[in-house]
Formats: structure tokens, sequence, C-alpha cells
């Protein structure tokens, strides 16, 4: 039944598509959800469904040793978003509750608390954020994904996000400062969070779990030209306005002890940087992460993993429609030559009523190294075709 759904939704949403406008977008411009409003506090309701179908080596063959053609139809993302002003126009909320994967293969299906938090506006220079909320650090995953170019995040970017943390690492509750100077030449934020907690499983060879830690800091800088900074983080700006931005982070946990009786300890360090910008219809950004995990612990291996790439698209103003493609080099261990993979992505988006209702469509290959995961023993390389829509109201 749960398949029954989502397919339905997916053949909706694309059987909307028609002839594009050349006075905009087919069915008129992008919803912004329903407002509710009560003196100086306000909630704003917003629902976002993106049924997903893919097809192609997405499963491994009986006997483990290669890859086999099946496909997968589900719900990518099924959320609900409340958020507005609270009491003043200073202080804002968000919440936001996740269904995400919802009937994909191998996945159970949960609802979760993806976003709960406040943040309070002193001046353009300073906000102060608590919750659970993103960590400020890689450019691509600060960029909501309903505005993403591709229809899924790198690889080594999504391996980023779990550096810090066994359940939702990179949603995390987090006391953060942020704020922009001179117009937004310059822009920064600094955050504290929790980290990895007691009991969570840190390794798994040998396993290791936590029994304390020490405070996980964050902090990204962004500069941009007079003129050029980007208002709101966006893969895709649909041919308006222009940006260029380059964006530097750090992050590291230390002080991760584990249960055994030995006192080893691990600190986990991440470094990154960003290039993007666009100018009307074409957008372009390159994006590298490295982190490093050290332990005193001789039993578990440090590793530092690397990885970096670089998309571009062009929106085609009266079509509506978007190509865009991707490459990534991603070393799972830079110690390691042949534990690493590189993926190349090719698409198209469709937009119907900008980014309320669009569809897409990727085809992903992969190549794996001769000892990177994902490599099966007659196997290195797999392909996938991705067709997604969007509908956010």
């Amino acid at each position: 039944m749960k398949r029954l759904i989502a397919g339905t939704f997916f053949l909706a949403a694309v059987s909307m598509t028609g002839p594009a406008s050349a006075a905009g977008f087919y069915f008129g411009e992008e919803t912004k959800g329903a407002t509710i409003a009560a003196n100086d506090s306000d909630m704003t309701i917003r629902v976002r469904l993106q049924p997903r179908l893919d097809y192609g080596d997405i499963i491994k063959s009986k006997d483990g040793k290669s890859y086999t053609s099946t496909n997968d139809l589900y719900f990518r993302r099924a959320r609900i978003e409340l958020g507005g002003n609270l009491l003043t126009k200073t202080i804002k909320y968000k919440l936001e509750l996740s269904a995400d994967k919802w009937d994909k293969t191998g996945t159970a299906a949960t609802v979760s608390l993806y976003n709960a938090y406040v943040e309070w506006t002193g001046d353009e220079a300073y906000t102060l954020i608590v919750g659970k909320e993103k960590l400020p650090y890689s450019r691509v995953s600060l960029a909501t994904d309903s505005q993403h170019l591709i229809i899924e995040p790198p690889v080594s970017a999504e391996d980023a996000k779990k550096v810090f943390g066994k359940t939702d690492p990179y949603y995390q509750p987090k006391v953060a400062v942020k704020g922009r100077f001179l117009d937004g030449v310059a822009a920064y934020e600094v955050a504290l969070a929790d980290g990895w907690a007691n009991g969570e499983g840190v390794e798994t060879a040998p396993a290791r779990t936590v029994y304390k830690s020490g405070v996980l800091a964050v902090g990204r800088i962004e500069l941009s030209p007079p003129g050029l900074a980007e208002k709101k983080k966006s893969d895709a700006h649909l041919g308006e306005g222009r940006h260029l931005t380059l964006g530097a982070d750090i992050a590291r946990q230390g002080g991760i002890e584990y249960t055994t009786t030995q006192d080893y300890k691990e600190t986990r360090t991440l470094r990154g940087f960003d290039l993007s910008g666009h100018y009307k219809g074409f957008t372009a950004q390159f994006e590298w992460n490295e982190w490093k995990i050290d332990s005193t612990d001789p039993a578990v291996a440090g590793i530092s993993p690397r990885g970096w790439y670089t998309q571009a698209g062009y929106f085609v103003d009266g079509l509506n429609v978007e190509p865009v493609a991707r490459y990534e080099h991603y070393g799972q261990d830079s110690k390691s030559r042949s534990k690493g993979e590189k993926d190349t992505t090719v698409g198209l988006n469709w937009y119907l009523k900008g980014h309320s209702l669009k569809t897409g469509v990727n085809w992903v290959h992969t190549k794996y190294g001769a000892n990177a995961t994902g490599k099966l023993a007659n196997d290195g390389k797999k392909d996938i075709l991705q067709a997604q829509a969007q509908i956010y109201f």
C-alpha cells in the first residue's frame, strides 16, 4: 500500500507537466505555505513530498559478488514544517517532522524530529540560535535540499555529515551565533554541540563504545565581493540574481573516551572549503572536505577520508528546464589510493511551479577502487537511474 501511495504521488506530479510558459512557470509562481497570524506571532505551515523512483544497480546479487538491477519506489522526503515569529519579529522558531525514505528498501519507516530551534536576531551582525539544527559546515549540506541542483548530495559530503555522532549527527542540539558584516561581504557562524554521546558505538572494527567526550566546536566563514553576497543558500536560483562566495569551515571534537578499562582517547577533526557562484541561469560550485580520525588505541586504525566535487547547471528561461552535471572524487581513506570512488552524474530538472512543483531525472555512474567500500568481488562499478518529483506547498 505504501508503494502504491508513493507511486500515485509520483505519477500525479509527473502528469501535471505541460508546456512551459514564456511568462513564468506553467502553474504560476512558487507557494510559501499557509500562515496563521496573531498579534506579533505567526505560524507558517508547509508540507514537502518527494516521491522517488530508482532503477539500476541498487542491490547485490544473491551471492553478494556483483550488483543486479531492480527498482525501488518510495518517498525520499515526507516532511511537515512549522515556523514563524514568536512574540516579536526578532524571535523566530522552526519545528520540522520527518518521515524521510519512507518505504525505501532496507530502511525502517520512522517519524523523527528533524529541526527544532529558536533564533533571536539582535542585529545583522549577531543572531543567537538554540536548538536542533544543521551544524555549520559543508556548502551543499547547508543549502536546503528542496533547492538542490542534483537529486542526491555528493557521497563525500554525506559521509562528512556522519563524523560527529551516531543519530542525526549533522542535525543536533547546539548553541550558535551567526551574522553578516558589510552588507554580506563577510558572514560567519560558530557553534558548540554535544557531538558523540555516552553509549554510542563510535568504532566498528574493533567495536568501541563512547564513555564520555569533549565539546564539539564548529566554525565557518564566508566571503563575497561587494554586491555578490548570496541572500539565501541555494543550488538552483532559477535564472534570478547573482552571487560569488568563498567559504571555509573547521570542526573538532576531542576527548572521546571509550568504555574499555584502558584510558584510550579519540580526536576527530574536519576541514573544508568551497567556492560557489551563479549568474542568472548559470550556476556552479566546488567543494572539498577532509576529516581525520586519530585514536590512542593501537587497535583502532586512524583514517583520513578526503573528497571533492564540482557541479554546474544552466536554467533555460521560457522552457524552465535545467541540464545539470557533477563529477566527484572521494578517497574513503587518503592513505590508500585504491580505496576510493569516482561518481559522475548527469541529469535534467523541469520546473512547473518553481521549487514548489518540479521533476528531475539523474543518471549516476560510480566506479570503485580495488579496496573501496562498495567494490564487490566481481563488480567494481554500478549505474543507477533516479527520477524524483517535488511537491512543496
